[in-house]
């Protein structure tokens, strides 16, 4: 079955034009108004050939955490105990910040649709930190351009790239709950990413390293 998304995503990528596997562009103003909306009781089947970027989900109801389904890695353990979030590249003060830190940083919440082309769909309230807050705390240098989300450490390492323009428009965030409750292991616990003008297969789950290029 993982074998049959990845073919769906890739297909649906290239048939629009959008090069998701290089982090995308962010959504220009002109285009954010064009955002179609969607009624109550969109069906999960429709919605799954929608992209992202060009639909305005807001009257749409919470899935249910036991209706999510998973792409990709989904069993992917790590000691909370050890576990660290590196902030590196291209900032003033590189930062490996524990769990609890991670948490106390000023937190986001909100709901968001999450789009496996061709697959499946589900919103769910999201609960984190956005990017731009933690970019903040650790200073981004001049030279930024883009940043680089990885997770996690090893041969399932997933890499995905979003430009400073998605991230100062708080496009992009981190997120350690779903629906009111601890990210599950099978939706990239401790951390994922949510980026809302993204497919989800942008969204990395079990992310530990953010990286300012």
């Amino acid at each position: 079955m993982i074998s049959r998304r990845n073919f769906v995503t890739s297909l649906i990528k290239v048939s629009t034009g959008v090069f998701l596997g290089l982090g995308g562009l962010a959504q220009s103003a002109g285009a954010a108004a064009k955002r179609k909306l969607l009624p109550k009781g969109t069906s999960a089947e429709r919605l799954s050939h929608l992209n992202p970027q060009n639909v305005d989900a807001s009257q749409l109801g919470i899935t249910p955490l036991e209706k999510f389904e998973t792409m990709g890695l989904s069993d992917h353990r790590v000691d909370i105990g050890t576990w660290r979030l590196e902030v590196a590249g291209k900032v003033d003060a590189p930062m490996s910040l524990d769990y609890s830190q991670v948490k106390s940083l000023p937190m986001v919440e909100r709901k968001e649709l999450l789009i496996c082309p061709g697959v499946f769909s589900y919103k769910a309230l999201y609960q984190g930190v956005l990017l731009k807050v933690l970019l903040a705390k650790a200073g981004l240098g001049k030279e930024a351009k883009e940043v680089i989300i990885s997770g996690p450490r090893g041969s399932w390492s997933k890499k995905e790239r979003f430009t400073l323009g998605e991230i100062h428009a708080g496009r992009v965030f981190l997120a350690w709950s779903v629906n009111g409750r601890p990210l599950p292991i099978k939706h990239g616990f401790p951390l994922r990413v949510v980026a809302p003008d993204h497919y989800g297969d942008d969204w990395v789950k079990y992310a530990d390293k953010v990286e300012v290029l």
